[in-house]
């Protein structure tokens, strides 16, 4: 686990039961309109807008396969008292 200011790394090798885990965790996250990442006691807790930003690539060589993913977008922006997703 790496920590900045406003950023969290979670990088090593895990159970790809483990990995899936994190993967569905992150779809009920999304589900409620939240992203939240730990790493030991320290967290982050992201908004996702209505409209994102989707990076994928695949990649396969000899003997190593990559699978990567981004999501990104811009932060909520209040109007009137209310934002993108209608809150």
């Amino acid at each position: 686990m790496e920590k900045e200011k406003g950023k969290i790394k979670v990088e090593g090798v895990m159970q790809i039961t483990e990995v899936i885990a994190n993967l569905e965790k992150l779809v009920s996250d999304m589900k409620a309109g939240l992203v939240t990442i730990a790493a030991g006691d320290e967290s982050i807790t992201l908004r996702p807008s209505v409209l994102v930003n989707v990076d994928m690539k695949a990649s396969q060589k000899k003997d190593k396969e990559k699978f990567a993913l981004e999501i990104s977008w811009k932060k909520h922006k209040e109007m009137d008292g209310f934002t993108d997703m209608g809150e």
